[in-house]
């Protein structure tokens, strides 16, 4: 069975930033290790190769728009997607917008989900998992996240975090913050 993944952006980010021949440069990420950064950089390249795993992409280009607009075609995560695109590795699903073109999520999750522009990635996940296909939602510097995460699991979606000890330290302070 195919095992998909809803790939935030910020995972090909920071694995652009760690990748030597990428332009993205390292200060660009909230992620100042190297060591941390290398990780995810790991990660998605290990997803890339693997046939097996498939990114989720919609229809409407919602996601790679998205993708578009944050990196260039010289960054090795937007490199990563496409050929995972060119190889026929992608779950492709539909999205419901609203007027302003964001995902459409059921009440419960919208008002969980604050960021308008990560719905998407979340009404990607259950579009998947409507298909059929097990998927998760794939972060590696969004505490956002973990702003919601327990309303996400009541509704089937989790959210794989790859770096999770060091973002957890940084929900904990944005937290703590007056």
């Amino acid at each position: 069975m195919i095992d998909a993944r809803v790939v935030d952006t910020n995972v090909l980010i920071v694995a652009s930033a760690a990748d030597d021949g990428s332009p993205f440069q390292p200060g660009a990420t909230p992620v100042e290790e190297q060591s941390l950064r290398k990780h995810v950089l790991d990660w998605l390249i290990d997803f890339e190769k693997d046939s097996e795993r498939h990114a989720v992409m919609d229809w409407d280009w919602l996601i790679c728009g998205e993708y578009q607009n944050k990196l260039t075609e010289q960054d090795f995560g937007l490199l990563s997607m496409m050929a995972k695109h060119d190889r026929g590795e992608v779950v492709w699903i539909s999205l419901s917008t609203d007027s302003d073109g964001h995902a459409v999520l059921q009440e419960s999750l919208s008002t969980s989900v604050t960021d308008r522009a990560d719905r998407k990635m979340v009404a990607a996940v259950l579009a998947a998992k409507r298909e059929g296909h097990p998927c998760k939602l794939t972060n590696a510097c969004d505490t956002d996240w973990f702003d919601c995460a327990d309303v996400l699991i009541e509704h089937g979606v989790e959210v794989e975090q790859l770096i999770e000890t060091w973002l957890y330290k940084k929900w904990q302070a944005k937290k703590n913050r007056p």
